[in-house]
């Protein structure tokens, strides 16, 4: 089980999501923006954090430098349909920032499961050795 902070605009897949990974038996808290998840990390170490990268107030990518900065051992997926480019620029920005997985939407939920077990595990190896 791992604590994940979901930053996600649209608020169907931010449902969905939050469900999928409920269902997973993670522990989930939920931001709207990225302003939002910069106040919920004051109070909040999530193992994980999954964030969208096209948002208002505050993009993912924007997110994403600065919880590297503040919170470097966190683990990041970026998730993005795209804009006015198509995603894999954004993914891949992300991804040099920091994010350590990406996905395009529309997600596969089990391909995203797998990546947080994925990361959860190796995470628990890296502080065992």
């Amino acid at each position: 089980m791992a604590k994940i902070l979901l930053v996600e605009d649209d608020e169907l897949v931010r449902d969905m999501l939050e469900q999928t990974l409920s269902r997973a038996e993670h522990e989930v808290k939920s931001a709207c923006n990225g302003e939002e998840a910069v106040q919920i990390l004051q109070t909040l170490e999530p193992d994980i954090m999954v964030t969208d990268l096209i948002m208002p107030k505050k993009s993912g990518i924007t997110l994403i430098s600065e919880v590297k900065d503040k919170h470097p051992k966190m683990e990041i997926i970026a998730i993005s349909g795209g804009g006015r480019l198509d995603p894999t620029g954004y993914l891949d920005l992300s991804e040099s920032l920091g994010a350590t997985v990406s996905f395009e939407k529309p997600i596969d939920k089990s391909a995203l499961l797998m990546a947080i077990d994925l990361l959860l595990h190796s995470r628990r190896e890296s502080t065992q050795h």
